[in-house]
């Protein structure tokens, strides 16, 4: 069945009612307009609602971060070194290696009386050590040789003397007893092997090199050549 526009049967029943036959045909040609309207509106679809684009789902939000671990905060929180300080840190390598530099054995004297004191006191080592830190004989560091002899001069007859030859029961400062063997130097004495020169040589190296004891006027001009030596009874050599 075809189906009739309904503005064709609005003008067909306009020309209807102007002809004088709408009263007749109106029972019958209005159900059938209507009907067919009906049959053609049902026989129809419905336009399809027009389709919604789906909305898109939000992105899930980040994690939360991670907490930071116990040594990590603590570095975060710990003061920063001022900017002023960082000239000084930049410095003090420097000033280390000066500093350690001034701490340094001066070397050895090679020539001067200090230097044929050290050549003659290597006899002496084998009692006294090497540095004069002691062995069969007693040391001479931490003070022991200003304690025992704090006038050179008796220490200069000591080493020509010797314990077998001094006067009494006792020796130095300190009267302390006259056991071991202590040898006599000066070549006046039986075995003796040094001058009074010589003597006063390693007497000198001993009190300032190995016991650190300042230089004593007197004793540098007897090593000098300045003044004369003393002999085994600490008098000055005549003509020495």
């Amino acid at each position: 069945m075809t189906e009739v526009p309904e503005h064709l049967l609005a003008r067909s029943r306009a020309r209807r009612e102007a002809a004088g036959l709408g009263a007749q045909g109106d029972a019958g040609t209005a159900s059938t307009p209507g009907t067919e309207v009906e049959q053609a509106s049902a026989a129809t679809p419905a336009p399809s609602a027009a389709r919604t684009p789906a909305t898109p789902a939000a992105p899930a939000p980040p994690p939360p971060p991670k907490p930071d671990p116990p040594y990590i905060t603590a570095y975060k929180r710990r003061r920063r070194i001022p900017i002023w300080v960082m000239p000084a840190l930049l410095a003090l390598p420097v000033w280390g290696f000066i500093y350690a530099n001034t701490l340094e054995t001066p070397p050895a004297a090679t020539s001067g009386p200090l230097a044929q004191g050290a050549a003659i006191y290597q006899t002496c080592a084998t009692c006294h050590g090497a540095d004069g830190s002691g062995g069969v004989g007693p040391s001479y560091k931490n003070g022991e040789l200003t304690k025992s002899w704090p006038n050179f001069a008796d220490q200069i007859r000591w080493v020509s003397l010797g314990s077998a030859n001094w006067p009494g029961t006792t020796y130095g400062a300190q009267n302390k007893p006259k056991v071991g063997g202590m040898p006599a130097w000066s070549i006046d004495e039986t075995g003796g092997s040094l001058t009074p020169l010589q003597i006063a040589l390693v007497v000198r190296y001993e009190r300032e090199v190995l016991a650190g004891i300042p230089p004593e006027p007197d004793l540098v001009a007897i090593t000098e050549g300045t003044k004369p030596p003393l002999d085994k009874d600490g008098n000055p050599v005549a003509g020495g």
